[in-house]
């Protein structure tokens, strides 16, 4: 049986990002007359669509194109957990998040076959599955640049690591033969794969005072490093009063890998609800 040739096939790997650092949402409110720490935790969860290409193998170019939708996520986690959290200290803060998912067995599709000479469609899927880990950790010191009773702007830079372990069983109609070179992928077989992804990250992120303990956090960065480009943006509806609050939103995250990375691309758009306790 030849290497598998790129598959469409393991939703699974790009999902890793499927519950990413909440860097919007776990603030802290800058004061002029802060003269010590202060410190927010935010536990939340965020419900993305994900689509993307994964490439199997490490010779010719083999791309899957896969796409995942948030009911397979919960319908498949195992377990998870995911937190941001950050200290202020006057107009400096460090804001890291960790996350990490173990999700089981879920129905995936052999799209296509990336021979060397061209692309062919693949037969019916009769079975294929796909598990996957994941870690995403974010770290990203930042300094308040505006304050005021309007809001805040502070400025960020720090790294993201994405890393990533799939592996995918499948089962198809017929094997698959590749046009002029009579090159064959088989009709049933496991790939497996795994990736890490450092990237170096810049942004902005604050928050917007509506009155009455309503306000709107917001918060955008870009990077590069193991990707070509890493960016995303969110934002969203908060409430607050004394320690603890409530954020509800969007956010959207941009991977694009390298030429010979396992993650090829990655995108990842959907809506955010977060709990923020301060103290």
């Amino acid at each position: 049986m030849s290497e598998p040739k790129h598959l469409a096939a393991a939703l699974g790997a790009l999902l890793g990002a499927a519950l990413m650092s909440s860097v919007a949402t776990a603030q802290t409110v800058p004061d002029g007359s802060d003269s010590g720490w202060r410190f927010s935790l935010t536990p939340y969860v965020w419900l993305p669509t994900v689509g993307g290409d994964l490439r199997y193998g490490p010779r010719e170019r083999r791309t899957a194109h896969v796409d995942m939708d948030p009911q397979s996520i919960v319908d498949t986690l195992k377990f998870g957990i995911t937190f941001g959290a950050e200290a202020r200290y006057g107009r400096f803060t460090l804001a890291t998040d960790l996350i990490y998912l173990n999700l089981g067995n879920q129905t995936s599709f052999v799209r296509s076959v990336d021979f060397p000479s061209a692309r062919v469609g693949a037969s019916a899927n009769l079975g294929t599955q796909t598990s996957l880990s994941n870690t995403l950790w974010t770290l990203a010191p930042g300094y308040t640049v505006l304050q005021g009773a309007w809001g805040n702007v502070d400025i960020q830079a720090g790294f993201r690591m994405l890393a990533v372990s799939t592996r995918t069983s499948y089962q198809l109609a017929t094997d698959i033969v590749g046009p002029n070179t009579g090159d064959v992928f088989a009709r049933a077989g496991r790939l497996s794969a795994s990736d890490q992804v450092w990237d170096g990250i810049v942004g902005v992120r604050g928050r917007f005072n509506l009155g009455h303990g309503f306000y709107v956090p917001y918060a955008a960065d870009i990077g590069a490093g193991g990707s070509n480009t890493t960016w995303q943006v969110q934002g969203g509806l908060g409430y607050s009063t004394g320690w603890a609050g409530v954020v509800a939103g969007y956010r959207y995250l941009s991977y694009s890998g390298t030429g010979d990375s396992l993650i090829r691309n990655l995108h990842l758009g959907g809506p955010f609800i977060a709990l923020n306790m301060t103290f």
